[in-house]
């Protein structure tokens, strides 16, 4: 059974108040001890290099962004609640969900942000218990991870066992979002600032992987932590 190290008070929150107390029993389903790790950081810090090696060594990775891709997938209850509350302006003309639409709403107006998640967060609470108990029977040293940009946010964070945070200079994680994803200056602003801080979720962290320097420097740093992980 994977037992959360994190305060019992933290758990009765477990993911979202939508859920029912059966569907927050997480994890619970299995008898081997396993670990799960929460891996997040803000947006552009590097995460996808840390996942990119540890898919590399086999370890099995739930990928929160990619569940919540699929949350917006045509016929779905989330594609259906999404578009009831956005408007049909979010679609692109075959049908399916336009993100870039959608992001420029939501992360211009905390409200409806806060909306999207209302939605969201509790469909992808759901698919991540159902991807952990498919992955941990079966898994690298009994560890899985569960990478998310709003870990903590989103209070997924307070099932798993050890959190690590990727942080980078807030400056360079500007221009690379701007790059990235072809957006302005205030856009990438907002969208940073629609996070925690680095000082906030920095609090949650076990392990800080410091992205200071080349991606070989991360993935050292990545190295010595999954050591100090195994040892637990």
């Amino acid at each position: 059974m994977l037992t959360s190290k994190r305060p019992k008070e933290d758990n009765k929150a477990f993911f979202s108040p939508q859920l029912s107390l059966d569907d927050q029993s997480i994890m619970n389903s299995t008898e081997t001890e396993s670990i799960l790790v929460g891996l997040t950081g803000g947006i552009a810090s590097g995460k996808s290099t840390v996942i990119r090696y540890l898919r590399d060594k086999g370890y099995s990775i739930i990928d929160a962004d990619k569940l919540g891709h699929r949350v917006l997938e045509p016929g779905t209850h989330g594609y259906k609640k999404v578009v009831e509350t956005f408007g049909k302006g979010i679609l692109h003309p075959e049908g399916t969900v336009n993100r870039p639409a959608l992001g420029k709403i939501v992360f211009l107006d905390p409200q409806k942000l806060k909306r999207l998640n209302e939605i969201s967060h509790p469909i992808i609470a759901d698919m991540i218990q159902k991807e952990y108990e498919k992955l941990v029977s079966d898994c690298v040293r009994k560890i899985v991870f569960l990478e998310a940009a709003i870990l903590i946010e989103a209070n997924w964070h307070k099932v798993c066992q050890h959190i690590w945070v990727v942080t980078l200079v807030p400056e360079i994680a500007m221009l690379r979002l701007q790059e990235r994803d072809g957006l302005n200056k205030t856009e990438a602003q907002a969208r940073i600032e629609s996070q925690l801080s680095p000082d906030d979720r920095l609090a949650y962290a076990d392990v800080v992987l410091k992205n200071e320097g080349s991606q070989e420097d991360l993935i050292i740093k990545t190295q010595h932590a999954l050591q100090e992980l195994k040892q637990l």
